[in-house]
């Protein structure tokens, strides 16, 4: 059969059968109503996003001729460089662990009581490629007040730890556990063989 007579076949049974007609009008009908509805939620999107837009740029228009931004980005770097001059070197994960311990250990000597110092693993801070989180754990029985002394002497440590956990386990038999973090950047090479 030849592409002729194939559409004088197809031409002949689309006059004989009003059906076919009827199908294929509402067929187009519905294709119609679909690409209309389809351009509608794209004009629809599109004027969304110009709205949000705009509303960005007023915002920034109105921002540009505040200069307290120049002076909170200057106080910003000068606060980052100095909390990174708290962050110290170390050339492998595991002196920053043994340091960590040591400093722990002599807090715990220092207090005068029988307290545990537990080392966990330590971890790279994600985003921070050589930044090292260095956990600690201290735990035993103490004093109220000698806890919180012991929490100062955390607080005045030269370098960057912070208390990430406190807790207070048995108020009668004054037990407490303290999660102390400190930070260490390590050599990148050094960092990934020691990891």
């Amino acid at each position: 059969m030849s592409a002729a007579t194939a559409w004088s076949s197809a031409r002949d049974e689309w006059s004989r059968n009003a059906r076919l007609r009827w199908g294929v009008g509402v067929i187009a009908l519905v294709i119609g109503v679909w690409v209309f509805l389809v351009l509608r939620d794209w004009r629809d999107a599109l004027a969304e996003e110009y709205l949000d837009r705009h509303a960005y740029l007023v915002k920034m228009q109105s921002l540009v001729g505040q200069d307290e931004w120049l002076e909170r980005a200057e106080a910003a770097a000068r606060i980052r460089a100095a909390l990174e001059a708290e962050i110290p070197l170390a050339d492998t994960i595991g002196i920053a662990q043994a340091t960590v311990q040591t400093w722990a250990r002599d807090l715990v000597a220092a207090s005068g009581a029988e307290l545990q110092v537990q080392a966990q693993a330590a971890q790279e801070v994600e985003g921070h490629p050589g930044l090292f989180r260095v956990p600690v754990v201290i735990s035993g029985g103490l004093q109220a007040p000698k806890v919180m002394e012991l929490i100062r002497q955390v607080e005045s440590y030269g370098s960057l730890a912070v208390i990430e956990e406190s807790l207070i386990m048995n108020r009668q038999n004054e037990t407490f556990s303290l999660t102390v973090v400190a930070y260490f950047q390590v050599q990148e090479g050094v960092a990934d063989a020691g990891a």
